[in-house]
């Protein structure tokens, strides 16, 4: 059977010494009233840490975390948790319309194995992805994506001795069907992503070519045809957020920021002053969010320019490694062990999840 937990309760310690104290910079300056709780497992993310977090709803938030699965209708005033360990920490993962997909690694090449239930239960995809052509050597997944009607495409390498070679899969669960729509001898695949069903981008480096260069390819038809793009250079660990059709940024961890406004085929370079982006998070054709080591910034134009926003919550500075937004005012950012949440798009911010270290255990 399985055991879930209700209604959690909320304590925390040395509450006389924090009644009694006055003035600023004291905890409770500082802190939240209502640190988050659960009586058998300490504090939610203690000597855990969050997976996947989405804001479902203006007050439903659900995720997963190392050690189970979590869902709250009223901001964590009480939760349910399930317990179950993560398993996927091995291999690739994606998260997308309700799926979860995993990738480990299974010899020389990989399996696929994907979730309905966030990480409950799984099932493997029991046919061969990949042709009998692209055994040879080895082949390792570089990124998943999960897009429209639950399709996941696969950003493969192939190490064949000295050379190599990008292939893209598309493999339709339902269907049980896989397809290689790519292959490209001699480039090193690095990221892609997909707006709607049809338009999509794949960023890659020639092997032979100067680091730091990276290559633009572009499909309107699903995958099926691709045509290049631009040419990008100085580009470290590049990766794409796509706005709509034809509206996309390039970003990367050396901090360079780069727009398009023809699908790809040239880009203006973007400049963000305050740090360099983590994350970035398209809501519509004109609202982007990016996330810093510590901070936000918000676009309202389609990422042409930015804002830095004075994104704290009781004295504490915004941070974490992702982030997920319902709508453009309502969304969250995490890391492994805090949660943060706006309602007015990131104007103000509240703490909903935060390793206190007063908290009674």
């Amino acid at each position: 059977m399985k055991q879930v937990y209700k209604r959690i309760g909320v304590v925390f310690a040395g509450i006389a010494f924090l009644v009694g104290c006055k003035g600023d910079g004291t905890l409770l300056d500082l802190y939240p009233m209502d640190p988050i709780v659960n009586p058998d497992v300490g504090i939610l993310i203690q000597e855990n840490r969050f997976m996947n977090v989405r804001l479902d709803g203006r007050q439903r938030i659900s995720g997963i975390t190392e050690k189970g699965v979590f869902s709250t209708n009223d901001r964590f005033q009480s939760f349910d948790f399930e317990s179950h360990p993560w398993q996927g920490a091995q291999g690739v993962v994606a998260f997308g319309d309700g799926l979860i997909v995993h990738t480990p690694n299974d010899g020389q090449s990989f399996s696929l194995r994907y979730s309905t239930d966030n990480g409950l239960t799984w099932a493997t995809y029991d046919k061969p992805v990949l042709d009998e052509a692209d055994l040879a050597g080895s082949v390792s997944v570089v990124q998943l994506l999960v897009s429209a009607n639950r399709l996941v495409w696969l950003l493969c390498q192939q190490h064949n001795g000295a050379d190599r070679r990008m292939l893209l899969y598309r493999v339709d669960l339902e269907a049980e069907s896989s397809q290689k729509l790519l292959s490209k001898a001699h480039a090193i695949g690095l990221d892609a992503s997909f707006s709607g069903g049809e338009s999509g981008w794949l960023l890659y480096a020639e092997q032979d070519e100067p680091e730091g260069r990276i290559h633009v390819l572009k499909t309107t038809d699903g995958g099926h045809s691709w045509s290049e793009g631009a040419i990008l250079d100085g580009v470290e660990h590049p990766a794409i957020e796509p706005l709509d059709a034809r509206t996309l940024l390039v970003y990367d961890t050396a901090g360079n920021v780069f727009h398009s406004a023809d699908g790809g085929i040239s880009f203006a370079p973007v400049a963000i002053e305050g740090g360099r982006i983590s994350r970035c998070r398209a809501v519509s054709a004109n609202i982007v969010y990016a996330l810093f080591a510590s901070g936000v910034a918000k676009s309202i134009d389609g990422g042409r320019t930015w804002v830095i926003l004075d994104a704290e919550a009781h004295g504490i500075k915004i941070s974490g490694s992702a982030m997920h937004f319902y709508n453009e005012r309502q969304g969250i950012v995490y890391g492994d062990d805090k949660l943060f949440l706006t309602d007015d798009g990131g104007a103000h911010w509240d703490i909903l999840v935060y390793p206190y270290d007063y908290v009674i255990r």
